[in-house]
């Protein structure tokens, strides 16, 4: 009798529990996406990406690359201090789901793969867990973000099954 008790118990804190998880994955899609900025980058001659601060807001926007074909996609934001931030617009964790990418939605950048959200200041710092990948040697200057085309060219394989929204 003891055990159905809290067999029973758990059951219902484990329902509970799915149900508030329901709910917040509710609100959180609720919130609109910002309307984001997309544009197509290239390699300048020196082999690089440049992509100038001035461009970079605290809205995400995204650079799609075109490894042979493949699409390689960076996020560049801004936080509330104003620091710029980039990173690949997909993690190590979801990769290679074709949803591995992020959205923002309000002050938050969401994982459209999993449901990880993340502050603009996490952006480019962790390359573990659901959390934008960082980009080997990006360099944030004074008045711009340059990005080795080496670097971008060895996600392509990160990116080959990658349905982000490119425009």
């Amino acid at each position: 009798m003891r055990v159905k008790k809290k067999l029973v118990i758990i059951m219902l804190f484990c329902l509970c529990a799915a149900l508030a998880a329901c709910v917040q994955s509710g609100e959180r899609n609720d919130t609109p996406a910002l309307a984001h900025e997309y544009s197509s980058i290239t390699a300048d001659a020196d082999g690089n990406v440049v992509i100038p601060l001035e461009n970079i807001t605290t809205v995400a926007s995204f650079y799609n690359y075109d490894a042979d074909g493949v699409t390689v996609q960076l996020l560049a934001i801004r936080d509330p201090g104003g620091k710029a931030h980039i990173s690949y617009n997909t993690c190590k964790s979801c990769s290679p789901s074709p949803k591995a990418y992020f959205v923002q939605r309000g002050e938050v950048l969401i994982c459209e793969n999993c449901g990880n959200a993340f502050t603009s200041e996490q952006v480019g710092l962790s390359s573990s867990g659901c959390f934008p990948w960082p980009i080997e040697g990006a360099v944030i200057g004074e008045d711009s973000i340059t990005v080795p085309v080496v670097s971008l060219d060895a996600m392509r394989d990160s990116f080959a099954s990658w349905k982000g929204p490119t425009e």
